[in-house]
């Protein structure tokens, strides 16, 4: 609430000064008369205002999902320090890191971020304004800066915090450099678009495709071979200059030399392999959606049969597209037809979040009746204008085979709305051109001849881009509904998590792993039966589940079917060997039934997978102290103790919210710190058994037994009015733990 008054009072000191500064209204209608595009920036800015507000008291400001939740993590880890990093970018860096800038002046705000992409959205609203004034008129520069202030599409992207915003801000400065001075281009004017295209790179690689268009333009913009050479040798340096850094920083973090990000690779695959449907980011089956970075690293290994560095893993998912494409090659012109189809349709397609569920919760998006369609149509009929009047500037031309070389490079790769957002600006400054066209043929009462013909075209591509050839469900909620049932699973409000799971199913009763999840939250609420169930359900659907497996294996173990259990695990690590779960029932299972065989094969398997197992080291620390096997349990948990963060650039809890989302390291390292104080103590070896308690309760402040553990440490070394200190700090925090309570009561 605090909050939320302070951003009213400031926007009320903002208003007030704006007032101040223009004085009276002759003056601010004399600016806008001039420069109407102030209006236009004014209404933008107002809009976006409207949506921020009605945003932030909505349920949705904290659901972040996918990659805008990697993107808060690794920025929340940049801003507390780790700004070098540990590992070759899995993503380009550059938005995360002006993110991780903002979170460290201004904490890891939510608002804050919102309000930057905000602001990046205006300077893209004012950029299309320039490219339609320079490449046509002031009209048309205007009427397209309108379209795209109103555009609710890009209101919402703005609003997330992902790299497709920026990008956009960067492809149009690259478009407004080059049409700037035609024909008389300095130098510099080189050395800003060799700036720009660099940071594009680092913001989302895929400009690099684009490349060849740019140096064409620089060709037919220069005066002599000369000015050619000089021109792409100065744009060409610049951006080796931006990207230079990324690409050592990989090298030296990581010795491979990417780039800039390892994910080209499988973003490849995803968009052409047998079971692509060209819209959604899935692996086929049995990984789906729910695909991680160790997935595909373990099967990159597994088929070539050895050790792969980022780059290697790259070139393999590169090689199993390429090599799909060659024999396919019937399969992927239709694939590629679709994506190309879907391009031009009006169907906005989700990736992180669904966005008619999500348009459905907010007025300001809903009332605005700008969609896709609508803008394309505009667009149809202002090219039919432009062609009529004939002599077409090669700059016109060459934004027009932008946009058309950018669909045709993404569709390479698979489609979805905020993939296409960058060139939307540039339709929408077409749709200008059919506007203002239309609007000058009405006024003038011209020949009708082609204002029809391109109210024609108009209608034409705004039915073409309404068509529905691929059957393609364009009402399901079921993406919504799961995504928010994944967020209160993670909270640990389960009731809620299984109500949207079960929306997710009553709309799409396939919908890949929220049988899963649903059985996960029932497992988590001690209803076996129907965890069981729907654990099994999912198997149905996907019999190669590995973590279905291990929710079985998990659910057996807490009734005592052990066999069950057992079997269970194992069939989890047939189908993911590198995957922690199964092996910690495992060895839960040992304990319980007394077997150090298992206990110790269990282990010899884990520790033949090359990545850190801290939860298993853990697991094994605490079984061998209950067998009090102490040194080697000392051993296994101060492991722990030395196990770094995982590389956020690659880590793949920081994707999503997940059942066990709260096995972070510091929770483990707490874990791990306690048992060394429990085990110390028992050894009377009270100094290390003190120190250790502390450890543990200042990693994790709600262990209730690190508190009892330093309590029984501070009485057995004399010092009872710390032990009774401490106990009262327990029993205030933890008023319903039994141990503590029955401690309180004893006290004289």
């Amino acid at each position: 609430m605090q909050v939320r008054t302070s951003l009213q009072i400031n926007l009320f000191v903002v208003l007030k000064l704006i007032v101040d500064y223009f004085g009276d209204m002759k003056r601010l209608a004399g600016l806008l008369k001039k420069h109407p595009i102030i209006l236009i920036l004014i209404l933008a800015g107002l809009i976006r205002l409207i949506f921020l507000m009605e945003y932030y008291n909505s349920p949705e400001w904290n659901q972040l999902v996918v990659d805008s939740l990697f993107h808060h993590r690794w920025a929340i880890s940049i801003a507390f320090g780790n700004i070098i990093g540990d590992q070759v970018f899995f993503r380009a860096p550059f938005y995360i890191y002006i993110l991780g800038l903002i979170y460290a002046i201004a904490g890891p705000s939510l608002l804050a971020a919102r309000i930057f992409g905000h602001l990046v959205g205006l300077i893209s609203v004012f950029l299309t304004y320039l490219i339609g004034r320079r490449l046509f008129n002031r009209p048309v520069g205007l009427m397209a800066a309108l379209i795209h202030a109103l555009y609710p599409i890009a209101i919402f992207f703005e609003s997330e915090l992902l790299v497709d915003n920026l990008f956009t801000l960067f492809f149009e400065l690259s478009i407004l450099i080059l049409i700037s001075s035609p024909k008389n281009k300095k130098y510099h004017h080189y050395v800003f678009l060799g700036l720009i295209l660099g940071f594009a790179a680092i913001t989302r690689p895929l400009i690099l495709g684009l490349i060849p268009l740019y140096l064409i333009w620089i060709i037919l913009d220069s005066k002599n071979i000369r000015s050619v050479l000089l021109g792409i040798a100065i744009t060409f340096l610049l951006m080796i200059v931006v990207i230079a850094p990324i690409t050592i920083r990989n090298k030296i973090v990581g010795n491979d030399f990417v780039l800039i990000s390892s994910s080209g690779g499988i973003n490849f695959y995803i968009g052409n392999n047998a079971s692509s449907d060209g819209l959604t980011a899935s692996l086929p089956p049995p990984y789906g959606n729910s695909w991680q970075i160790s997935d595909i690293n373990y099967l990159a290994e597994k088929e070539t049969g050895r050790s792969l560095k980022p780059s290697g893993v790259s070139a393999f998912w590169t090689s199993k597209a390429i090599d799909w494409i060659t024999h396919n090659k019937i399969d992927f012109i239709k694939l590629y037809a679709k994506k190309l189809y879907y391009c031009m349709n009006d169907f906005e397609v989700s990736n992180n979040k669904n966005i008619s569920a999500f348009f459905d919760g907010f007025l300001i998006l809903r009332i605005i009746p700008l969609n896709y369609g609508f803008i394309l149509s505009l667009a149809a009929a202002g090219i039919i204008f432009l062609f009529a009047l004939g002599g077409i500037m090669p700059q016109i031309k060459m934004v027009f085979l932008l946009i058309v070389g950018y669909f045709l490079l993404i569709s390479l790769f698979f489609i979805n709305a905020r993939f296409r957002l960058p060139v939307i600006p540039l339709i929408i400054i077409f749709g200008g051109v059919g506007l203002e066209s239309i609007f000058a043929s009405i006024k003038h009462r011209s020949n009708l001849k082609y204002p029809a013909i391109a109210v024609t075209a108009a209608i034409i591509a705004f039915t073409l881009s309404q068509t529905n050839f691929y059957r393609m469900r364009h009402d399901s909620r079921a993406g919504g509904a799961f995504s928010k049932g994944n967020y209160y699973l993670a909270l640990g409000d389960m009731e809620r998590a299984v109500d949207y799971y079960r929306m997710t199913l009553s709309d799409d009763p396939r919908y890949p792993d929220a049988n899963l999840n649903l059985g996960a939250a029932f497992l988590k609420t001690g209803r076996g039966d129907s965890a069981e169930f729907y654990l099994r359900r999912e198997l149905e659907l996907e019999p190669g589940n590995a973590r279905a497996f291990a929710d079985l294996a998990s659910l057996y173990f807490t009734r005592h079917d052990y066999d069950n259990a057992g079997r269970m695990a194992e069939r989890a690590i047939s189908l993911k060997p590198y995957f922690d779960d199964p092996y910690l029932i495992l060895l839960r299972l040992s304990a319980v039934v007394n077997d150090t065989l298992l206990f110790n094969r269990t282990l010899e398997r884990i520790n033949r997978i090359p990545e850190s197992h801290t939860e298993v080291d853990l697991e094994a620390g605490l079984v061998l102290s209950q067998w009090k096997d102490f040194d080697r349990a000392i051993d296994y948990l101060n492991h722990v103790m030395e196990t770094g963060e995982p590389a956020i650039e690659t880590d793949d809890r920081a994707f999503g919210y997940s059942p066990d989302g709260n096995r972070t390291i510091l929770k483990l390292k707490a874990r791990a710190a306690y048992q060394l104080g429990y085990i110390y103590g028992l050894q009377n070896r009270l100094d290390l058994s003190l120190e250790k308690s502390r450890l543990a309760i200042a990693l994790d402040s709600n262990l209730a037994e690190a508190y009892i553990n330093l309590y029984n440490a501070f009485l057995m070394t004399g010092r009872r009015d710390q032990a009774l200190d401490i106990i009262h700090i327990a029993r205030n925090k933890f008023p319903d733990n039994e141990i503590i309570r029955a401690i309180i009561n004893q006290q004289p």
